[in-house]
């Protein structure tokens, strides 16, 4: 028996059916209404409007419109997969070494942050074994810079690596997005103080530990993040192949000069591109191309 309609929550995690949402400053376990369950589900960041239960448990009946996403393709190539919404700033960990740092995954997530509306940074961890790496991170972190992209190299295990991160991020929400091994758990533990699941979150994770995702807000130490599980590859969705031009802002601008509107920068005649925009950019934006036209395998990024 509903003890009231209409409530306003957030949407903490999704798992096996049910969400950990929280409802003025308490979270609760909640069912979806049947026709969310049938599609449109919610996501980790997602505003919702809720049912309260005598029992102290909730059903979600609508999700608010979301003001950005982070959408890739789901891993059966059946369609787009919202992996959390209403994040400010998607932001990009990589290691500077073990793994390696691969420009090529950075480049596609920066260009989901584009899709979705949110501003893309770049963490770059591990800075004790800079040593190791294949390329200097001074480096990589110039040449995203130069693109409008901010970035920080930090030792995600130190105090003043924490107070880094917490000052770059500026208090905006972040969704975290990295490969499994980068040390995105390390920092956001850090920045939220090792905040504790909830028995909600709790109940709601171990339900949907089998599903492709947990991705989770968490709260804590005067910070929210949204921290999403580790990737090892990432399909690109929710553009078209003749629009991939304007996620990349370097191709974006040498393409002004283009002999014709239509061009797609893959070799055509009075191409402006190359020779302008860093090759291994106009690799990675040529991959994410032949993806997105159907000419390699998408899963396989």
């Amino acid at each position: 028996m509903a003890a009231d309609g209409g409530t306003p929550g957030r949407v903490v995690a999704i798992g096996g059916g049910l969400a950990a949402v929280t409802v003025d400053g308490q979270e609760r376990v909640a069912k979806l209404a049947g026709r969310l369950r049938a599609g449109g589900q919610p996501v980790a960041g997602d505003d919702v409007l809720v049912t309260l239960m005598s029992d102290g448990t909730a059903r979600i009946d609508e999700v608010g419109e979301r003001r950005t996403r982070l959408v890739r393709l789901d891993r059966l190539g059946r369609g787009e997969q919202v992996l959390v919404a209403n994040a400010e700033v998607l932001c990009v960990v990589a290691a500077a070494a073990e793994p390696p740092l691969r420009r090529g995954l950075i480049d596609r997530l920066l260009a989901a942050a584009w899709v979705g509306g949110l501003d893309g940074v770049l963490v770059i961890t591990k800075r004790d074994r800079i040593g190791e790496a294949d390329e200097a991170p001074a480096a990589v972190l110039a040449d995203y810079a130069a693109l409008g992209y901010p970035g920080i190299l930090v030792d995600g295990r130190s105090a003043e690596g924490m107070a880094a991160v917490r000052d770059f991020l500026g208090g905006r929400l972040a969704a975290l997005v990295g490969h499994s091994g980068v040390g995105k758990s390390t920092l956001v533990n850090g920045l939220t103080g090792g905040a504790q699941p909830t028995g909600a979150v709790n109940e709601v994770i171990g339900r949907g530990r089998h599903t492709t995702t947990s991705a989770r807000l968490i709260a804590g130490n005067g910070i929210e993040l949204l921290d999403t599980p580790g990737i090892r590859g990432f399909a690109l969705a929710g553009l078209e192949a003749r629009d991939l031009g304007h996620a990349f802002p370097d191709i974006a601008a040498a393409a002004a000069g283009c002999r014709f509107r239509t061009c797609l920068h893959t070799g055509e005649a009075g191409c402006a591109v190359p020779g302008v925009v860093a090759t291994e950019r106009l690799v990675s934006y040529r991959k994410l191309l032949a993806e997105l036209r159907g000419e390699s395998d998408p899963l396989d990024g």
